[in-house]
């Protein structure tokens, strides 16, 4: 054993923290009407072929082919009802197109398990008194069930779990595949990955680009937002390199080589005996995390059907024990295409120009120097978000904008790209702190803009709803701003508020334009009350930004400090990146953190600022990446409601967060409690009821 691994075999055992660096949902929630439920159903028959790098030992077939069931089988008009426990027991299969519900099972689905439920407990009562035979569909359950004892019968009646089919989705996903599965090939290829990798974005996201889960993890290879700067992505108002599937691939190949390289580590340091694939444990990872596969490993071992049945654990749930599963089940079709879906047609290939914007450019200008239309721009760059297309913030430099493949080529195109001078924006929005006795459309009126543009450029609903301390944008014009530059600033005096907020020009740096913002200079630093607080009757209430995002300053020693108050979704790498700096090793520094530590959320954090541009741009930085957030998940969902939630024994805001499907920033605008305060057992939390908006 090497010096490396040998510190690489202490560093595991040392360290226990908790995993989840991907937070994934497993598969999308599907939509049903209410029908007549069809005839008993027993699994699917498949001859699954695996491999010695991604093996599928026999007990766990039948677990593969549910999921293969799922995938071909059933469609979006169906459901079916199964064991939790053990997947490929399936006691009913309904024709319905209501919906599976984490929380709320609709009355069709719910009559179905009641009654499911009612007939294995009384299998179980007659069982007990030594009745071996039953009729109708209790001979159907009672046969599932034989080697179970009466009281197994009655756990697995508790255990009863809905799954929506799939089949309509995947056959989707096999036309998108065929456009960018050779893509991800090819990036595998390059990191000396196996390929059959690529059949895990099924599973993901159906292979969508532009996928967005409830939680907040987005594109193809559904990555999670504090997670994408550690695998080299970036997020900002006008770029989410999680939704462009080229790097997006490159990142979770980059995750896939650290997991393989921790979880070969420690498989190392235990000498287990068997010759196991490390990659069932890779996989199951990018649910679960490495550490959390870390954990398992060093308590049950390297064989991964041990573990599977073994291992107990807070998150070691339905989820996870069912990931690796429906990756093989994602696999096997995909290679099965014609047995499955016969004459299905896939998608070609990406074939595309790239060229790297030098200058900030409108698509407006894109599209016409290019000759293309904004909708084909959208479809070759998933990766640009809303602002740039309502042309309020220009395609930054350094972009690689991708256009469809010309065999003319396109250097003269690029050559008069280049030429034309600098586009003065149409649009110059600058923020704005609302007052006491503020209203939307008095705001509108005192800043001479729409009130109804006003409303709309910052999703306020109907209602128009905001609070003292929030920050709003108001729309300008560049020559509206550039009065505002040229008028004299306000003296602030020692200890006062300090009252500054910046102009949103694209890629300029920011300008003080406005008395709005009141960040006041403090002997220590403080924790900000949330600007932001829900009104359960009004679900858009809980929605928009406060001052409690900007920096606050206190002084020590004569010296003024910087600090920000850790937020959901937030890391030290994000941090750094809206300062300006390549690493975040200043700030732990400053905060005095070990590379290894994760921050809490709630936790004060210093930051290293010299300059007031720097404040003002990680301020403006900070906002833009939250409204982003907001923006992007109410672009995908909706809130109809809340409903109550008790805690749970080991329950924590980030596994109630993951279990429930929702968003932590969102768990902590309903329950900003759980996130200061020690919850006990028995306490009840507010969850906001969330349903998925119809994609165009």
């Amino acid at each position: 054993m090497s010096v490396l691994t040998l510190y690489n075999c202490l560093k595991h055992r040392l360290n226990s923290y908790h995993g989840g660096l991907l937070a994934l949902v497993m598969l999308l929630p599907m939509m049903f009407s209410a029908g007549t439920a069809e005839a008993d159903h027993l699994l699917g028959s498949h001859d699954l072929k695996c491999d010695k790098i991604f093996p599928c030992p026999d007990e766990l077939k039948p677990r593969v082919s549910f999921w293969v069931d799922v995938f071909t089988k059933y469609g979006d008009d169906t459901v079916i009802l199964h064991d939790s426990r053990n997947p490929h027991r399936v006691y009913k299969v309904l024709k319905t197109t209501s919906r599976c519900s984490r929380r709320r099972d609709p009355k069709v689905i719910k009559n179905a398990k009641n009654k499911i439920r009612k007939q294995l407990q009384q299998i179980a009562d007659q069982r007990a008194k030594g009745v071996t035979k039953f009729s109708g569909e209790k001979k159907h359950l009672a046969e599932m069930l034989k080697d179970e004892k009466p009281s197994g019968i009655r756990n697995a009646a508790k255990r009863i779990r809905c799954q929506g089919g799939v089949a309509d989705q995947y056959k989707n996903a096999l036309v998108r595949h065929g456009t960018y599965g050779p893509m991800v090939v090819s990036t595998l290829k390059k990191a000396g990955l196996p390929t059959d990798i690529q059949y895990l974005p099924f599973v993901e996201s159906s292979y969508r680009p532009t996928a967005y889960s409830r939680v907040g993890a987005a594109g193809m290879w559904q990555i999670m937002p504090r997670t994408a700067r550690g695998l080299g992505l970036k997020i900002s108002s006008t770029v989410d390199e999680r939704l462009d599937p080229e790097l997006a691939s490159a990142a979770a190949a980059r995750y896939f080589l650290n997991s393989r390289q921790k979880l070969g580590d420690k498989a190392r340091c235990l000498k287990s005996s068997g010759n196991h694939s490390l990659f069932p444990f890779v996989i199951t990872s990018y649910n679960y995390g490495e550490a959390g596969m870390v954990r398992a490993m060093g308590k049950v071992g390297t064989d991964y059907m041990d573990v599977l049945n073994k291992y107990k654990a807070r998150g070691f749930q339905i989820a996870v024990k069912n990931f690796y599963s429906s990756f093989l089940a994602a696999r096997h079709v995909a290679q099965h295409v014609d047995e499955y879906y016969p004459g299905q047609k896939v998608g070609q290939p990406l074939s595309v120009d790239v060229v790297t914007i030098k200058t900030p450019v409108s698509v407006e200008r894109l599209a016409s120097v290019f000759s293309v239309s904004e909708k084909t721009l959208k479809q070759h760059n998933t990766s640009l978000m809303r602002l740039v297309w309502s042309g309020r913030r220009f395609v930054p430099k350094g972009y690689k904008l991708k256009l469809p493949k010309s065999s003319a080529g396109r250097s003269t195109q690029v050559a008069k790209l280049n030429s034309l001078p600098a586009e003065e924006p149409k649009y110059v929005e600058y923020s704005y702190r609302v007052q006491r006795g503020d209203t939307a459309c008095g705001i509108a009126r005192k800043e001479a803009v729409s009130c109804r543009e006003l409303i709309l450029l910052n999703n306020l609903g109907r209602r128009a709803l905001i609070r003292t301390g929030q920050i709003i944008t108001i729309p300008g014009t560049p020559t509206k701003v550039a009065k505002k530059k040229a008028a004299k600033p306000v003296k602030v005096a020692r200890k006062k508020p300090e009252k500054i907020v910046v102009a949103i020009k694209p890629e300029t740096k920011p300008v003080p334009v406005k008395q709005a913002s009141a960040v006041a200079v403090s002997p220590n630093p403080r924790k900000p009350e949330p600007v932001i607080k829900s009104i359960p009757d009004i679900p858009e209430s809980i929605f928009g930004l406060g001052d409690d995002l900007l920096i606050q300053l206190s002084e020590k020693n004569g010296k003024t400090r910087y600090s920000v108050v850790v937020e959901p979704d937030e890391s030290l790498g994000l941090y750094a990146n809206w300062l300006g700096l390549r690493s975040a090793s200043r700030i732990r520094k400053l905060n005095k953190l070990k590379s290894s530590r994760h921050v809490r959320i709630g936790k004060v954090i210093y930051l290293p600022i010299k300059k007031q541009e720097t404040k003002e741009q990680y301020n403006q930085q900070r906002l833009d990446y939250h409204r982003e957030l907001q923006d992007e998940f109410r672009t995908n969902f909706n809130i109809s409601g809340v409903e109550t939630y008790k805690i749970r024994y080991g329950d924590s805001a980030w596994s109630i967060a993951k279990k429930q499907g929702v968003p932590l920033w969102l768990l902590k605008r309903y329950n900003p409690q759980l996130f200061n305060t020690q919850s006990q057992p028995g306490d009840e939390i507010s969850l906001p009821i969330i349903d998925a908006l119809k994609q165009k």
